[in-house]
């Protein structure tokens, strides 16, 4: 059964997906973990998991979750989400089906790991050829030896036999997709009555001891958090590029230095043809001349297609030809061939299929840019002298007002600011330093505590003068007793709302008609559109989660209450219809539900392997050397 399966492991498909594997630890450097040493960060067993193959997968880690090069995941984020117990707890995987694979014989062959290296496209010269020396560049700049590389191939593809073996003997019941799919695409429609909170208006004005006693089960809604009032001062480059002033000279010095980056340059579409000497150039040029076919030659001289194509090449990209051919290139006419010309790699023979023109910017076009670019360099260097002097300010001992006045910059006061950046009106307090490093340094400090210069993470600095602590506290009735009143009268709304509902669905139930009871309270009947369950978001607007389970739960001519979306009412519900949908296997939606569930069936019976390894194989981490490396790491 173990081979027939692993025949199947060994599909294109699979194949596919060792090549992209093998990619990615070409990216990010592998190394054999199964050598015993004193550097382990984890052992299964024999199997070991070396201080050097976690620094490489945490890496790898750090590099696929930077989206931007210059703020890039750092270390500390990393811990923070969790991702050094995640990469450790995938490498001990690894190396307890290395373990398994090595019990069961489990063995990929030398032509199998051949193949997928051959097939790997960075390893791949421009013409899609595999190519040793590039592999074996890849591999010297990862300080591996080719042993070493397939080695750690060998290992992957046996991994992949071995959980191939168990996720293709997962079956899914084909009537537990049958029973799902009638479940969610079952339809049905509704008679509703709305009951809205508002128009209980036979609800009693409350009372003193009405207000007094709803206040006290609800204060919880009426505290207020931790204050804070403080004065601050922002040192950041919005504040500094409102006051930088750029000259119309310095603007044109400017472009007249980038102008040529800035503008388009000259693109050709390109065939070439390189030949090691003149002569078999000159030879090849004389059979162009006869008319001969540029590609039928080209291949003759042992290149093809792919590489004869010099597709919107620039004349600077030409620079590994030498200056010589480049500026040969460029000097063409469009459908011209040129005469040989010597190269850097050769003898090379230029044809000009395509030509677009380049165009030069002008100063009004490229302003907005260049006025951003001066701005950023003046601003970012003006930042760091302010930064110095406000060190050297707060280094005195001078009081924040001082530190204002020296740097030239405001200083700006809060009367009140909770942590989530609240007034005591609820209002966002504007103004502030940008990211989350502001509010943490404001409240971890204390009265009095003399101030600093502090880093917001964002480029930029702040000094905070906290000067005074407003405790959290339950607000006194006395402030919001108007508010205390309205909150009772909502609640007591609501609940003859509900009562009102409850009592219609006592009449429905005993035989009464949805319309007669409707009448009674001088309601209308309204009809909902026919939908399924996953169709039921249409009616979110309006019914609530609550009421829509209810509602999909009943049964034909059932009865049903609950709140509206907004809460503020209710809803009385029939059931006009139910109606089962034919079961189509051929359906998108029957489909998904059984890739689904095979692929939940296959997770399970992964994760019931995985517990049986560990239980099996004795398995023991490093946590302190986990820390101590990563504690080194940028």
């Amino acid at each position: 059964m173990l081979t027939a399966l692993r025949k199947g492991v060994n599909s294109w498909l699979l194949r596919g997906l060792l090549i992209l594997i093998i990619a990615s630890f070409v990216l990010f450097g592998v190394q054999s973990a199964h050598l015993a040493g004193p550097a382990t960060v984890a052992n299964v067993d024999s199997v070991h998991v070396t201080q050097a193959e976690f620094q490489r997968a945490f890496r790898a880690e750090q590099m696929q979750r930077t989206r931007d090069p210059s703020q890039p995941y750092s270390a500390a984020q990393a811990v923070a989400d969790g991702i050094d117990k995640l990469t450790l707890e995938r490498l001990v995987m690894g190396a307890a089906l290395d373990n398994a694979a090595d019990g069961l014989g489990v063995r990929a062959s030398d032509k199998r790991i051949a193949t997928a290296i051959h097939e790997a496209p960075q390893f791949h010269d421009p013409g899609g050829t595999f190519d040793r020396a590039i592999y074996r560049e890849g591999l010297r700049q990862r300080d591996m030896t080719e042993a070493m590389y397939e080695q750690e191939i060998r290992r992957l593809m046996e991994r992949a036999d071995l959980l191939g073996t168990l996720r293709s003997g997962v079956i899914v019941p084909e009537a537990v997709v049958q029973a799902l799919y009638s479940y969610g695409s079952e339809v049905r429609w509704a008679h509703y009555v709305g009951i809205p909170a508002a128009a209980m208006t036979n609800v009693p004005e409350p009372g003193d001891k009405d207000i007094k006693a709803y206040y006290d089960s609800h204060k919880q809604a009426y505290s207020q958090p931790e204050y804070r009032a403080f004065r601050f001062i922002v040192l950041n480059q919005a504040e500094l590029a409102a006051r930088t002033q750029v000259t119309e000279a310095a603007l044109k010095t400017e472009y007249e230095a980038r102008k040529a980056a800035l503008s388009t340059p000259e693109k050709r579409d390109l065939k070439q043809i390189t030949v090691p000497t003149e002569a078999a150039a000159k030879t090849l040029k004389q059979r162009l001349d006869a008319g001969e076919d540029f590609a039928a030659v080209a291949k003759s001289a042992g290149m093809s297609a792919a590489e004869t194509a010099l597709p919107a090449a620039e004349k600077s990209t030409l620079s590994y030809l030498g200056d010589e051919a480049a500026n040969k290139a460029f000097s063409l006419a469009r459908g011209a061939v040129g005469d040989p010309v010597a190269s850097k790699l050769g003898w090379v023979i230029f044809k000009v299929d395509a030509v677009t023109a380049g165009r030069e910017v002008s100063l009004e076009e490229a302003r907005p840019q260049l006025m951003k670019d001066i701005v950023d360099r003046q601003v970012a260097a003006a930042l760091d002298d302010l930064a110095a002097k406000a060190r050297a300010q707060v280094a005195t001992g001078a009081p924040i007002e001082a530190v204002a006045r020296s740097l030239d910059l405001p200083l700006r006061t809060v009367k009140t600011m909770s942590r989530e950046g609240l007034d005591d009106l609820g209002m966002s307090v504007t103004g502030l330093p940008p990211g989350k490093a502001f509010a943490e340094s404001l409240f971890a400090k204390t009265e009095g505590e003399f101030i600093d210069l502090e880093d917001d993470g964002e480029n930029g600095y702040f000094i905070t003068q906290l000067d005074k602590i407003l405790p959290a506290r339950v607000r006194p009735l006395d402030q919001i007793k108007d508010q205390v009143r309205a909150d009772w009268t909502r609640d007591a709304r609501s609940t003859a709302a509900r009562s009102v509902a409850q009592k219609m669905v006592e009449k429905v139930r005993a035989g009464a008609s949805l319309s007669d009871a409707a009448l009674e309270i001088g309601a209308t009947v309204s009809s909902t559109p026919i939908v399924s369950r996953a169709e039921a978001g249409k009616l979110a607007g309006a019914f609530s989660r609550e009421l829509l389970i209810a509602m999909f739960d009943a049964r034909k001519d059932g009865v049903v209450f609950g709140p509206s979306a907004r809460a503020d009412g209710y809803f009385v519900v029939q059931v006009a219809e139910v109606k089962a949908m034919p079961i189509d296997q051929n359906s998108d939606d029957y489909k998904q539900i059984r890739d689904s569930l095979g692929e939940s069936l296959k997770l399970d019976v992964f994760a019931q392997y995985q517990t049986y390894l560990f239980d099996k194989h004795s398995v023991s981490r490093n946590q302190k050397l986990v820390d101590q490396i990563i504690s080194q790491m940028p």
